[in-house]
């Protein structure tokens, strides 16, 4: 039988690997994004796939607008805040913004091999159910939006 600790560890992994994306990754010049907000080269920001991104009515409102994901390539990891849809992007592959293209790798290089994950997914809550009984259960903070994304410009309403 294994330990409880063990049980959770387990599910951890699995679900921070189940979460995970590989692809790869070029730069754009960034103005206004399908989330609805204008961003320049040197905000920390990235348009995802159509897979990623999703179909939402309303691009602007998409769930993904505002999360942060970390992005690792050679042993460097960067964060970026979602704010656009890469429509010509692969499933995985994603567009940052120049900023965060060289922490990772120099310009020239223009498309590189990234895996990605969005930031803080991974974790698990323990709910206690009495005699000696859990229910494991994934937290998900899709709704939260980080502080970075809240003070970018928003577009004017005809703009979108």
């Amino acid at each position: 039988m294994i330990s409880l600790t063990t049980a959770l560890v387990a599910l951890a992994l699995s679900a921070s690997q189940a979460l995970a994306y590989s692809g790869d990754m070029t730069y754009y010049t960034p103005g206004l994004g399908a989330c609805g907000k204008y961003n320049s080269e040197q905000d920390h920001i990235v348009a995802l796939a159509p897979a990623q991104y999703g179909n939402d009515a309303n691009p602007n409102k998409a769930k993904v607008c505002g999360r942060k994901i970390s992005i690792h390539y050679g042993g460097k990891t960067a964060s970026a805040t979602v704010v656009d849809k890469c429509p010509s992007c692969a499933s995985g592959s994603i567009d940052v913004s120049p900023a965060v293209f060289k922490q990772l790798a120099s310009l020239d290089k223009g498309r590189v091999k990234v895996t990605w994950g969005y930031a803080g997914s991974s974790a698990v809550n323990v709910e206690d159910l009495g005699d000696g009984q859990v229910r494991l259960v994934m937290a998900d903070d899709r709704d939260q939006v980080n502080e970075e994304y809240e003070g970018f410009e928003n577009a004017k309403e005809n703009e979108l």
